[in-house]
């Protein structure tokens, strides 16, 4: 037995080797690097930073309960111009009357 370890330990070890480097090779094909991960945690870390700087930004947003709060004040607000508008023409033609009236009497 001595004699036949000796005799085939150099072709046992070289056929190990091969079945073992063969095994490392599929695996380096299987599995992803170091630096591969690496780049990809940067990655989700930078995809990550800009998700909460988007979530920020949509949470400062109006809700639609302020949306809808704006828009009737401002239906409001264009209620009350065309009223004031409605009030100021009478007083816009007293002006004009009296403009003509001092433009006549300057000349």
């Amino acid at each position: 037995m001595e004699i036949w370890i000796k005799t085939y330990w150099p072709m046992m070890w070289a056929v190990l080797s091969t079945i073992g480097m063969l095994i490392l090779a599929l695996l380096s094909k299987t599995y992803a690097k170091r630096d591969e991960l690496v780049e990809v945690r940067t990655d989700i870390a930078k995809v990550d930073k800009k998700v909460d700087e988007l979530q920020a930004h949509v949470d400062a947003l109006p809700t639609q309960q302020q949306i809808t709060a704006l828009l009737v004040e401002m239906a409001d607000t264009r209620g009350e111009m065309k009223e004031l508008r409605a009030q100021i023409k009478p007083v816009e033609h007293l002006a004009q009357l009296l403009l003509e009236q001092r433009l006549k009497d300057d000349k």
